[in-house]
């Protein structure tokens, strides 16, 4: 049986024992893709996801970007022909010398300084070359249809993925695409591309138990 490894929900990376950059994302896209799979999934999920998960696969918590990293990287090792759905909202920033307590409040100004984290999606496939790849694109609003093409496509370039879902922030919920190196598909409506990857991915199993 291929096994499947599905992340979902933000990074939490620390500023200080009590505070951390994330972002909004619920995790519910993974969840909703790890019930189609439960006894082949590993979902990785942030607190948050794993609340809508009820223990329908296994599963595993993770925390900042850099134990994600980790966590995906160990999967991977373990499972070199297998299919990861990178839908986790990824943090690109970590503060440095983020080793305080807790920053004391009450001060008028506090500056940090951020760098870049790793991006973990441009070493899935150095990890493994027989991994299959499904990684999103969250596009700024106003994107065009032409201008999401030119930034899935580079995506798909840069990390080896097969096939990424590609949606605008401003309407998460309508006009998503699913990209591959052979087309380029829209769809209207969120549950109808959930539909079309779930179909998808079921296609890479099926393939691998002929």
């Amino acid at each position: 049986m291929r096994k499947i490894l599905i992340t979902a929900g933000a990074t939490r990376n620390p500023i200080d024992k009590m505070r951390n950059i994330s972002a909004n994302a619920s995790g519910k896209t993974g969840v909703t893709l790890a019930r189609a799979f439960p006894h082949q999934t590993h979902l990785l999920g942030s607190p948050l996801a794993l609340t809508h998960c009820n223990n329908i696969c296994s599963n595993d918590e993770f925390g900042s970007t850099r134990d994600l990293l980790n966590k995906m990287q160990e999967w991977i090792h373990k499972n070199p022909t297998g299919i990861v759905i990178h839908s986790a909202a990824v943090g690109d920033y970590e503060v440095i010398g983020n080793n305080h307590g807790k920053i004391p409040s009450g001060q008028t100004e506090l500056t940090l300084h951020l760098r870049p984290t790793p991006k973990i999606l441009n070493h899935l496939k150095s990890w493994s070359a027989d991994i299959q790849i499904v990684s999103f694109k969250a596009a700024p609003p106003s994107t065009t249809r032409t201008q999401m093409i030119e930034l899935v496509e580079k995506q798909r370039l840069i990390s080896n993925s097969n096939l990424v879902f590609g949606n605008v922030l401003s309407q998460i919920n309508q006009d998503i695409c699913l990209h591959s190196a052979s087309e380029t598909n829209w769809y209207r409506e969120r549950t109808q591309a959930i539909q079309a990857l779930i179909k998808w991915i079921q296609s890479r199993v099926d393939e691998a138990e002929k």
